[in-house]
């Protein structure tokens, strides 16, 4: 996502765009390379996988697994 900004913003005003805001209330988690390789075993679509690290990403790493467990 791109965001056009006019004008020149200092950092207070930059946090306060509703989109950045968005951004950085979420809580981001690099995916393991064990989860990355369960991904790829997956028998579905790469877009369907973009879409499951997406959703990935934003769970802690039990979570993670309990989620793959689940397309087996």
């Amino acid at each position: 996502m791109v965001i056009k900004i006019k004008g020149d913003l200092n950092d207070k005003d930059l946090e306060e765009i509703p989109e950045i805001k968005k951004y950085f209330s979420r809580i981001y988690t690099v995916l393991s390379k064990d989860i990355r390789d369960k991904l790829k075993q997956l028998k579905v679509s790469k877009e369907k996988k973009k879409k499951i690290r997406r959703e990935l990403a934003f769970l802690p790493k039990q979570k993670q697994n309990e989620y793959l467990d689940e397309f087996k």
